[in-house]
């Protein structure tokens, strides 16, 4: 068992890696991603399968546009990046895939903007607003390690028994939570809540690649 001393300071520990990683000029380069996928392809789906896990995605492709400053009044659309037709696409084929590939989802949590609010619409056809997915661009180093134990206590809470959680939000939070890669739009990584210390990373997927492993799938099955 892991005392409470131990744990604080493996706690600590994964907070300084973490402040670290944000001052990185290219931390969404997967090179520089401090952790490393233990699965991939389709071993990778066969856990999503079993249930038990946490989806963290960054919303799809948006409008080739980028507002002076956002419009904090959400859910006023008019004055945020939105999703792109492209980005509406990738929505609605990552529910097609996940239902191609058998993968049970339960809650979908999505940051208040519309972007991610309209990706888990036309992905999952539901999800729960929270602020502690939302975008906030200007934040101190202190606010972003805050911020950062937040995401991390989500991606450490178990879903219910069979489904997987699915967490849509913005670049800012996979950066401030495990210094997680952000390209493309709408690249996915997925964790495994652990009873003691931070989730387990498992692996990332990419908008095509979740319908390129429905169809290998399919043709093998």
């Amino acid at each position: 068992m892991i005392g409470p001393k131990i744990r604080s300071a493996l706690d600590i520990l994964v907070g300084t890696t973490a402040a670290v990683l944000l001052l990185s000029p290219d931390i969404s380069n997967a090179r520089n991603q401090a952790l490393q996928p233990l699965l991939d392809g389709p071993a990778l789906v066969e856990t999503l399968r079993e249930g038990g896990l946490v989806i963290l995605i960054r919303h799809m492709s948006t409008e080739n546009r980028t507002p002076g400053v956002e419009n904090d009044e959400v859910p006023d659309c008019a004055g945020q990046r939105n999703l792109s037709e492209r980005g509406e696409q990738e929505a609605r084929d990552l529910g097609a895939a996940f239902q191609r590939l058998g993968i049970p989802v339960g809650r979908v949590l999505t940051s208040p903007y519309c972007r991610c609010v309209d990706t888990g619409r036309l992905a999952f056809g539901r999800g729960e607003s929270s602020d502690d997915l939302a975008a906030f661009d200007e934040l101190s180093a202190p606010e972003k390690e805050s911020r950062g134990r937040l995401i991390r206590k989500l991606l450490n809470t178990a879903p219910e028994d069979g489904s997987n959680t699915v967490l849509i939000t913005h670049t800012g939070t996979l950066l401030y939570s495990f210094g997680l890669q952000t390209q493309p739009e709408g690249i996915a990584h997925v964790f495994r809540p652990a009873e003691f210390g931070n989730a387990i990373y498992l692996g990332r997927v990419t908008p095509e690649q979740w319908s390129a492993l429905a169809v290998s799938m399919d043709a093998k099955s």
